[in-house]
């Protein structure tokens, strides 16, 4: 028997099944997940966090290290505890493609019950103070040009 062969029989699942565990499910069977991940999310926190994410779309929770705000479509915020600045963000990446609300449920487990975990597994970026960048300086310099242009198209046209 070749070794094909042998990592088949030893493995009953056929090649292409196996596979399909790591593609995306269909769109209907993601949003059922998403849906159940959400409740599974709400039903964990406490109901302060559970207003706080209905209103404000975050969920924010006290650490030794600093206070995280939880939010379904970015990055972790990791807060400074007195002055409520942002020092950090933390991206804990799921091994298997996931709905949001599952990452914040593991998100929220491990930093309520062993946040130093946490810190060991999460990839960590020092905010750099400077957002903005150079790219960003220039289209606001050309979005500024574009108005004086328009303004100065306006006041010609009306005389």
């Amino acid at each position: 028997m070749s070794r094909r062969e042998q990592q088949d029989t030893a493995f009953p699942i056929p090649v292409t099944q196996r596979l399909d565990i790591f593609s995306l499910p269909p769109q209907d069977d993601y949003e059922r997940a998403k849906d159940k991940a959400r409740e599974l999310l709400r039903s964990i926190i406490s109901e302060k966090e559970r207003e706080e994410l209905k209103t404000k779309g975050t969920i924010t929770i006290p650490g030794k290290r600093g206070a995280y705000v939880l939010s379904p479509y970015s990055q972790t915020e990791i807060r400074d505890k007195t002055s409520s600045r942002c020092m950090a963000y933390a991206c804990l990446q799921l091994t298997l493609p996931a709905p949001t609300y599952d990452r914040m449920v593991a998100e929220y487990l491990i930093l309520k019950n062993i946040e130093d975990y946490y810190w060991e597994t999460a990839n960590i970026f020092d905010r750099t103070g400077n957002e903005f960048g150079i790219a960003v300086l220039f289209l606001i310099a050309f979005d500024i040009a574009l108005f004086v242009s328009l303004l100065l198209d306006v006041l010609t046209a009306a005389r």
